[in-house]
C-alpha cells in the first residue's frame, strides 16, 4: 500500500511541478513581450519626437505626415502599454504642447524621460544631477560645428 501512495504523491508532485512550471513561463514570456513592447514605443517616441524637433529649430516648420504618424502611433503604444507614471508624464508633456518649444514643454519632457528610466529598472532620480534638459535638448555636441564643416 505504502509503494502506491508513493507513486500517487510523486505523480501528483510530478503534475504540480508541469503546471506551475508553465504558468511561470508563460507569465514571464508576457511580461517579457510587455518590456519589449515598452522599449520599441519609448524608442520610437523618442526618435519621432527628436525628428520633429530637430526639424523645427533647423527651421522646416511643416511636419511630413510620416513623422506625425510615426509619433502618434508611438504615443497611443506608450498610452496602451507602459506603467501609470510614464503615461502621467506623457500626458503632461502632451497638454503643456508636446513640442519642446516652451519651457514647460521642456521639463515635461524631461520628466518623461525620467519616468521612462524608471519603468525600465534605473532608480528614481539617479541621474538628477547630471542636468539631463542640457544633453537631451543641444542639438550639437560642444565640439561640434555643422556650419563650419560646410563652409570649408
Amino acid at each position: 500500500m505504502s509503494i502506491a501512495i508513493t507513486a500517487i504523491l510523486s505523480l501528483l508532485s510530478a503534475i504540480t511541478v508541469a503546471v506551475l512550471s508553465h504558468l511561470f513561463s508563460t507569465r514571464r514570456k508576457r511580461v517579457d513581450e510587455l518590456s519589449e513592447l515598452r522599449v520599441k514605443a519609448y524608442s520610437d517616441f523618442i526618435n519621432s519626437i527628436s525628428r520633429l524637433v530637430s526639424a523645427r529649430r533647423r527651421g522646416r516648420s511643416e511636419d511630413e505626415l510620416d513623422e506625425l504618424a510615426t509619433h502618434n502611433d508611438a504615443k497611443n503604444r506608450i498610452c496602451i502599454c507602459a506603467n501609470r507614471e510614464v503615461v502621467e508624464a506623457l500626458t503632461e508633456f502632451w497638454e503643456a504642447g508636446g513640442t519642446l518649444e516652451a519651457e514647460n514643454e521642456v521639463m515635461a519632457f524631461t520628466k518623461l524621460c525620467y519616468r521612462i528610466r524608471e519603468s525600465l529598472g534605473n532608480k528614481r532620480n539617479d541621474i538628477i544631477d547630471l542636468e539631463l534638459s542640457r544633453t537631451l535638448f543641444a542639438l550639437e555636441p560642444s565640439t561640434f560645428s555643422f556650419r563650419a564643416s560646410r563652409t570649408g
